[in-house]
């Protein structure tokens, strides 16, 4: 693979093994919902334009284009996810929204 799909790839795999460790010690829902916020919104993208950029790996430019699709919609809902479930046990807990 190319030195640039190797770092994309390395890194998102460090992101993800950094706050997979964090989330471990977290005890807190809040925190651990905090802690896994760069997994969903950073470590999947980026292992996904790592993939993208790799040489030979695809068949065609559609396949690149459909990998880049997914990993910018993980890159927009992972925070939104994080958010909603945040509100969710929020709002289980007795917690007022005004």
């Amino acid at each position: 693979m190319s030195a640039l799909a190797d770092l994309l790839i390395w890194t998102g795999v460090a992101v993800m093994t950094m706050t997979s460790v964090r989330l471990l010690i977290a005890r807190d829902v809040h925190d651990r919902l905090h802690f896994v916020g760069p997994g969903s919104a950073l470590a999947a993208p980026l292992v996904i334009a790592g993939m993208a950029v790799a040489p030979g790996v695809w068949t065609s430019a559609h396949d690149v284009l459909k990998i880049l699709v997914i990993g910018a919609l993980l890159f927009v809902t992972g925070p939104a996810a994080v958010v909603a479930t945040a509100r969710a046990v929020r709002g289980e807990n007795g917690g007022d929204d005004g």
